[in-house]
């Protein structure tokens, strides 16, 4: 009778006390890998929140070592301070400041501070947290990309970017950190090529660029650089919009006919007067060197910068020319 009791004494212990820290190992080994991808993603979605905070810390200090100058300048002189805001093309688009202050000292301007603040793929809630120190500053002018008023991100877009900046970083021993003074000074230019802007290339731009940033021409954005500008005309402040020069199939693309964001967004701007629109003429260009004034990336190269400056350092002096403008236009 005895032998038929011990499988049943076996089987009772498989299923008894024993099975506890059996039972509590496989929880375990099914736990812990939800709770790593968790914590994962956790902290993924955090470093990527914060991955953009030393742009406004660096450009903070930028701002206020301006101020610092120009307060010492007003000992002498007269001090301008003019601030632009924009895409990456505006950095390759502009002399930097030394460079922007002797083209205006030319057209009159003596004491210009030129202060250009910029990042790539530019939207206007990157430059928000600065707003409140530029108009500190109080500049004479302050210059907008008009994209500006138009430009999304998607989260997405800036996950991928994030996320193939890790990659980069644990693979090809990159900074973590971007460098600042490269993301407002560098310029990198590779020659387009004796066969300039073909139709292929400026279509693989575009392509790239939507991927980054989306144009919409009726995006939120506008409403807040709307509001923007009217907190800097009741400062005294003036406001001017840029757009920047792209080669000519490339613009063709952006903003040619069929296109459903130029005409929709410049007809948004056509009723706001206080909103002037400055764009380089053709003339200012040559024909014959103007596809060979950019860059592979579409960007202006140094004979292009060079004519573009000469031109919007014209329009500066020109602007300022006028009196500022004063709350009282308002009423």
């Amino acid at each position: 009778m005895t032998g038929p009791v011990e499988p049943q004494k076996h089987r009772m212990d498989r299923t008894g006390p024993q099975a506890k820290p059996r039972r509590l190992w496989i929880t375990l080994l099914a736990v812990i890998p939800a709770l790593f991808a968790a914590g994962t993603a956790g902290a993924f979605w955090t470093g990527y929140s914060l991955h953009d905070r030393p742009f406004a810390w660096y450009n903070s200090n930028r701002i206020a070592a301006t101020a610092e100058r120009a307060a010492r300048a007003a000992r002498d002189l007269s001090p301008v301070v003019v601030v632009a805001l924009g895409d990456s093309a505006l950095r390759h688009a502009t002399l930097d400041e030394p460079g922007m202050a002797a083209l205006a000292a030319k057209h009159g301007v003596e004491s210009l501070h030129f202060l250009r603040i910029v990042h790539d793929h530019a939207r206007f809630e990157d430059f928000e947290p600065l707003l409140g120190d530029v108009l500190k500053l109080k500049p004479a002018l302050v210059l907008l990309d008009v994209d500006l008023l138009f430009a999304e991100r998607s989260d997405l877009a800036g996950l991928r970017r994030y996320g193939s900046h890790l990659t980069e970083v644990a693979m090809l021993g990159r900074s973590y950190l971007p460098d600042q003074s490269a993301l407002q000074y560098d310029k990198p230019c590779r020659a387009v090529g004796a066969q300039g802007w073909t139709d292929a290339a400026a279509d693989r731009w575009v392509k790239t660029r939507s991927a980054a940033v989306r144009m919409n021409d009726d995006s939120p954005a506008f409403e807040r650089v709307r509001r923007f500008a009217d907190q800097a005309r009741a400062a005294g402040v003036g406001i001017a919009l840029l757009l920047s020069p792209r080669p000519a199939a490339v613009e063709e693309r952006l903003y040619g006919a069929g296109n459903g964001y130029r005409p929709a967004a410049l007809d948004r701007l056509s009723g706001h007067v206080d909103l002037p629109l400055w764009r380089l003429p053709d003339s200012a260009l040559p024909k014959p060197a103007k596809a060979a004034a950019f860059c592979r990336s579409g960007m202006l190269g140094p004979e292009g910068r060079d004519a573009y400056s000469a031109w919007l350092a014209g329009g500066i002096a020109e602007r300022l020319s006028r009196p500022r403008v004063e709350e009282a236009a308002l009423q």
